[in-house]
């Protein structure tokens, strides 16, 4: 029997996140503020807002200060994705959703993609790693292969987008990445995420974890109260 998700229970799956580039400091706060009144399970900014969030959140100690690697394009050298996973880790983040290599995955160059994934995992340490593969640039076997490819990494969480895609994560997508994967790494979605529906879906679909902007996470939260 599928779970019908409770408003009490979807905190505890949604990363609420302030990823624009515009993202204001004071938008920041008001991320923070959000956070702790619903008990979002991580909050995410971009990193040069992350010392910024921490400074907000001192106050609650159990939320996820999550940090974003080569984002949104995961064109960034390997060595320089491992770079900011330890600089973050420095000023207090303890997740770290990265940016595969997308046109190496497309080329073929499988053994850069799997060392751009293992080099973060390795700076990351004992911290989990979600790794994005931004599925809408990719055909299905694409994401077969990049889903395989996760679910060997030891990464915890295969993830499909990065949200800045001209297209939105589709049911299908998720589906797909199940079937390749089972139960060997868990799924996050995010992208298009933005109501109480279409969460429930991808939720039944497989994922266990969405990564939602500031503005549809709480109205996902709200739109859950008034209909339970």
């Amino acid at each position: 029997m599928e779970e019908v998700l409770s408003a009490e229970k979807l905190p505890s799956i949604i990363d609420i996140s302030l990823l624009g580039a515009a993202a204001t400091e004071m938008e920041v706060a008001k991320l923070a503020e959000y956070a702790k009144e619903y008990q979002f399970i991580a909050a995410y900014v971009m990193p040069n807002n992350v010392s910024r969030l921490r400074k907000c959140l001192s106050d609650d100690q159990n939320i996820i200060i999550g940090a974003t690697i080569g984002f949104p394009t995961g064109t960034d050298l390997m060595q320089d994705k491992a770079f900011q996973v330890k600089e973050l880790k420095k000023i207090g983040c303890t997740e770290f959703d990265m940016v595969i290599s997308i046109g190496k995955l497309k080329s073929g160059c499988i053994d850069y993609v799997k060392e751009d994934i293992q080099r973060v995992i390795d700076a990351a340490g004992e911290y989990p790693v979600k790794v994005i593969l931004e599925v809408t640039y990719l055909t299905d076997d694409e994401i077969k292969l990049g889903s395989e490819i996760v679910a060997s990494s030891g990464a915890e969480y295969v993830k499909t987008g990065t949200g800045y895609a001209a297209n939105p994560t589709e049911l299908r997508h998720v589906q797909l990445m199940k079937k390749t994967v089972g139960d060997s790494v868990k799924i996050k979605v995010a992208g298009g995420v933005r109501n109480y529906s279409s969460l429930q879906a991808f939720y039944n679909a497989g994922a266990s974890r969405f990564g939602i902007g500031m503005n549809s996470a709480v109205h996902i939260i709200e739109e859950a109260k008034s209909i339970q």
